[in-house]
């Protein structure tokens, strides 16, 4: 008994992967709200194939579409949720999180259904019947719905998620703009990165000598890429972590790295912000 509950902590403690991007979630939520128009179109349940409107397939399309905005909505929570936790999402999380979803979606779909399947505007309503319907309506038609979707969700959500290990956390991914142009490196590992034109050349050490890769983007871009570099000229980005030294005044300053006596201007515009976050 004792071993069956320390394999069910275990697995509830389990890390899974955690789908952070918007797009992703957007695509997540449009394929479940999509799942959600397809059973009300054609398997048609909880007595909707006697639902007679003009519009009866456009009001179908509405609950798949609030779908999509409940889930959207939730996600914003969720990614708060995410980082608290240090970008560790476990089983046990997915579940709670799955079945506080369940209970605030249910709540605007209940109205939407009232509305505009049981005429809410042309029956009145007492607080106590509207409740009593509400609790009859999770039970039998929120409930088996989600149901129904919980195998695509589970699976959405795996496989648009990305599993965060700390090893992972220690890494940083570079995207240029032509397809096929992407290097991860260790981020203790990166110097600097210049820009020229439309390229970027992003100078990193490896092996105690410094390499360098090239790719077509935008400082701007790059910037967005790895935000924990500063800007120290128009033209540099420079991780403040390989930095030996700043040489100079805010006039005529350097920034000297530890390999080969390599060094890249510092303009007086970012001279006190690179300086200070050297110092801290």
């Amino acid at each position: 008994m004792q071993e069956n509950k320390i394999k069910l902590l275990e697995f509830l403690g389990k890390q899974i992967p955690y789908n952070y991007s918007f797009k992703k979630q957007f695509l997540t939520g449009a394929l479940l709200g999509g799942l959600v128009v397809f059973i009300m179109i054609f398997l048609q349940p909880f007595g909707t194939d006697r639902f007679e409107s003009n519009h009866k397939y456009l009001i179908f399309f509405g609950f798949g579409l609030l779908l999509l905005l409940e889930y959207l909505f939730w996600t914003r929570i969720e990614n708060l949720w995410y980082n608290y936790k240090e970008k560790r999402w476990s089983v046990k999380t997915e579940i709670v999180s799955f079945v506080t979803f369940i209970f605030i979606s249910s709540l605007p779909i209940h109205f939407y259904n009232q509305v505009f399947l049981n005429d809410f505007f042309n029956y009145q309503y007492s607080v106590y019947e509207y409740i009593k319907h509400g609790l009859w309506f999770f039970q039998h038609s929120i409930i088996p719905v989600m149901l129904i979707l919980l195998p695509f969700y589970i699976y959405f959500r795996n496989r648009f998620g990305e599993l965060i290990t700390p090893e992972s956390l220690s890494k940083i991914e570079f995207c240029g703009i032509n397809k096929g142009e992407k290097i991860t490196i260790q981020k203790e590992a990166i110097l600097f990165i210049k820009a020229s034109e439309n390229y970027v050349k992003i100078f990193y050490s490896k092996d105690n000598t410094i390499q360098h890769k090239t790719f077509r983007n935008t400082l701007k871009a790059i910037s967005e890429q790895a935000p924990f570099l500063y800007k120290s000229h128009r033209s540099y980005l420079v991780n403040i972590s390989t930095i030996k030294a700043i040489k100079g005044n805010s006039q005529n300053a350097i920034i000297e790295f530890h390999l080969d006596d390599l060094n890249i201007p510092l303009s007086k515009s970012y001279y006190k912000t690179v300086k200070f976050a050297l110092a801290t």
